[in-house]
């Protein structure tokens, strides 16, 4: 008699995928919230300084990365998650790319001016991640763009919770019977 496994291997493994794309996310979010904090002047403690430097160390270029060369700090980590990338008039999905503690890229973007500042939401369950970005360069991608983003000012993260649980009232009835 053959046991057959409770849940897939793929099932198990694109879940995995999927938290460690979302713990990325996260790393970032705490690096640009410590780093809002310093911007602010209200200034850090000594653990909080001590995460800094680690995620600093984590996403610092390897000797072969050409570009550290030219400006850039932080290393990217490449994924794949679809996003939505708000703006003056842009509320698309598109799929971001990379990820790195200065910036985003993503692809099947729409037009974004260097310079523009959009605003990309991350969704994980109860949770939404929000970051303010500026378009640092574009590259043609087909039909939409290839665009880079670097991170500005300090991300916000909501958590969506119910209140309560909605129990009928005299408002439900008159707009049930209308």
């Amino acid at each position: 008699m053959r046991f057959r496994p409770v849940t897939p291997p793929f099932t198990v493994a694109r879940s995995l995928l999927y938290d460690l794309l979302i713990m990325l996310v996260e790393i970032v979010f705490q690096y640009r919230t410590l780093i809002g904090k310093c911007d602010l002047g209200v200034g850090l403690e000594w653990d909080e300084i001590e995460q800094v430097s680690a995620m600093e160390s984590e996403f610092a270029p390897g000797d072969d990365d050409q570009r550290m060369k030219t400006g850039r700090r932080f290393r990217r980590e490449a994924l794949s998650l679809q996003v939505l990338m708000r703006g003056d008039r842009i509320h698309d999905r598109v799929e971001l790319v990379e990820v790195g503690p200065g910036g985003f890229v993503v692809r099947h973007a729409p037009f974004v001016a260097r310079g523009e500042q959009v605003e990309i939401q991350i969704e994980d369950g109860d949770r939404s991640y929000r970051f303010r970005a500026q378009g640092v360069w574009m590259k043609d991608d087909g039909d939409d763009y290839k665009v880079g983003l670097a991170l500005i000012g300090m991300p916000i993260c909501l958590h969506k919770v119910a209140v309560s649980k909605h129990e009928i009232d005299a408002i439900d009835r008159i707009a049930a019977a209308a």
